[in-house]
């Protein structure tokens, strides 16, 4: 058997290179990391080639004092804490890994000054050796430069993906480092190109300051179809901006999350938000945010990974209780609100084009009709209110789907089908939790034949499907029958509504949450008291729809995430007729 024997530093230096530097965006993290807690007001940041010809980071923070440089790139050396307050980190760096570890895997030049002249130093390793340290000209901060990344350990090299990939990576990261330091200067420039630039914000105000950077780095858009997050106790904080549900995402990549101003990538964390958004969006969607989340620092952990994305909370359930409560909290208060987002695009279809002199009022009867409408005295009265109704008052009914309503502030287009099964929807639920489900006593009650597998599993879901407002009975071998359902429901086809109400209780998982197993069988079952596409509508019952929408919780987005109506306001509309 082999003795033990203690590495080399050089072997080791690369192995913690393997925990620290998965790739070249966990050195720019790192560098970028080491800036801030240097107190710099601007960094810049140089990428070539995805990173793997070299990363550049230079910043105007307080420097390395000269007797100092030496030691910076051994391993566990490091400025930022004492020796007895682990629980109690405040800077983002803190384990003396980060410089040496890169060093070992790549030729690493750092300059540094602490001083207000032009008396620096810089340090030149390669693949670990040191090469040289010699006093150079340089302004008050730090400069590293990282070329040839991984070229001492070749087999790291060839896994990492192609240089856009990689430089989307690095995009990424120093997007959310800007978005948690509003004050900083940040500029990424990637082959020579400036891909994303923040200019120093003074601002005093904490939420203009963070809206201001939101719009630099997301975009004015993030802004508008985004509702407040805020929570204060003694416990935790949250502080943010929380997308619209119709305001959804195919991805999580427009999810951040701070924890105590650090950026944090963790998969359970995510979880949370998307818990809280169930029932509001589809499950394959996902909701966007900026969430910064401060608690004690002793109640949380982040020394769980070498790279510190991860966190472990003491009492995880206590703020994921936090969270999900007042996410559902800030949902309800939305109301019915839509993606402004939903607008804009579009307005982007539609096009000027020639029009059909043929196809014009075929029927001196519409004109007629439109006429009338126009001259309704109900509706005048109505329209001089309009401040009191946000989706206004209906003008017609185009393809046998969707409603035309005026506001007072442009036009709206509701699809009539996805609106009314969002009513229907919440009104099953409301009715279930108030335990004052209102049944219709079956004046020709439904009998349905079912196979006999199913006949056997169904017998003790009866009593569940009863709480679910149907109340389904035995009848023979193999047949039920259905003698009461919700009021709601009860003109619709009542055999294919059984059928869905019997398929979903049997397919219930027991270990969903009751919440969840409730909103997974009204979810379908809504369906089937709603106003189908197809059918038409008169004005009074578009606007009964249109009130009903404005009263009830979460009606901008149908039971699978989609917008249940658009907006297109004045203006926009007269832009495109070329009026301003």
């Amino acid at each position: 058997m082999n003795k033990i024997r203690v590495l080399p530093n050089d072997l080791i230096n690369k192995i913690a290179a393997g925990e620290v530097v998965e790739r070249p965006m966990s050195v720019v993290k790192e560098l970028v990391e080491n800036s801030i807690d240097a107190r710099a007001s601007k960094i810049d940041i140089f990428i070539s080639n995805g990173g793997k010809s070299e990363i550049k980071v230079v910043d105007n923070g307080m420097g390395i004092e000269k007797n100092d440089l030496k030691l910076s790139v051994q391993r566990h050396a490091t400025s930022k804490l004492s020796f007895n307050n682990l629980e109690e980190i405040s800077t983002l760096g803190f384990r003396g890994e980060a410089l040496p570890s890169i060093a070992s895997v790549s030729d690493f030049i750092m300059q540094s000054n602490n001083t207000i002249n032009q008396d620096g130093v810089m340090i030149e390793i390669s693949s670990g050796k040191i090469k040289q340290i010699k006093p150079v000209k340089k302004a008050k901060g730090t400069s590293v430069t990282v070329k040839n990344l991984f070229s001492s350990t070749p087999a790291r090299l060839k896994f990492l993906k192609s240089d856009n990939y990689e430089s989307l990576l690095i995009k990424d990261f120093v997007k959310k480092i800007a978005i948690c330091n509003f004050g900083v200067e940040f500029n990424l420039i990637i082959n020579e190109k400036k891909i994303l630039k923040t200019s120093r914000n003074s601002q005093k105000d904490l939420k203009k300051k963070f809206e201001f950077r939101i719009k630099e780095v997301l975009g004015v858009e993030f802004i508008q179809n985004s509702v407040d997050f805020i929570y204060n106790d003694n416990n935790a904080k949250f502080f943010g901006l929380i997308g619209l549900p119709t305001f959804n995402y195919p991805n999580t990549k427009n999810q951040f999350i701070f924890i105590n101003n650090r950026v944090i990538s963790d998969k359970s964390l995510n979880q949370i938000f998307k818990v809280g958004f169930r029932d509001f969006i589809s499950h394959d969607r996902f909701p966007q945010f900026v969430v910064f989340i401060d608690c004690p620092k002793d109640e949380v952990d982040i020394n769980v990974h070498p790279a510190k994305n991860e966190v472990r909370f003491k009492d995880l359930n206590k703020i994921k209780s936090l969270i999900i409560s007042n996410l559902k909290k800030t949902i309800l208060e939305i109301g019915h609100k839509s993606s402004l987002s939903n607008s804009s695009e579009a307005l982007k279809k539609f096009t000027k084009k020639p029009i059909n002199q043929n196809l014009i009022l075929k029927e001196e009867n519409n004109l007629a009709d439109l006429n009338n409408l126009r001259n309704d005295d109900a509706a005048s009265n109505f329209e001089n209110n309009l401040e009191s109704y946000p989706l206004g008052f209906a003008k017609s009914q185009f393809h046998k789907n969707y409603i035309i309503s005026q506001t007072q502030g442009g036009i709206v287009i509701v699809d009539q089908h996805a609106a009314h099964e969002r009513i229907v929807y919440e009104h099953l639920k409301d009715n279930f939790y108030k335990k004052s489900i209102k049944k219709q006593i079956l004046l020709l009650p439904e009998i349905i034949e079912l196979d006999k597998i199913i006949i056997d599993n169904l017998k003790e879901k009866l009593s569940l499907i009863e709480t679910f407002g149907l109340k389904i009975e035995m009848f023979g071998k193999n047949s039920v029958i259905v003698r009461e359902v919700p009021v709601i429901l009860s003109n619709c086809n009542l055999k294919k509504l059984a059928l869905d109400f019997i398929e979903e209780v049997l397919e219930l998982d027991n270990s969903l949450e009751v919440e969840n197993q409730i909103n997974k069988v009204y979810s379908r079952i809504a369906c089937h008291g709603s106003i189908r596409s197809g059918r038409e509508m008169q004005i009074d019952e578009m606007n009964d729809l249109l009130r009903k929408m404005e009263i009830t919780p979460h009606s901008g987005q149908c039971n699978h995430g989609r917008p249940t109506y658009i907006e297109l306001n004045i203006d926009e509309i007269e832009k495109l007729f070329g009026r301003k």
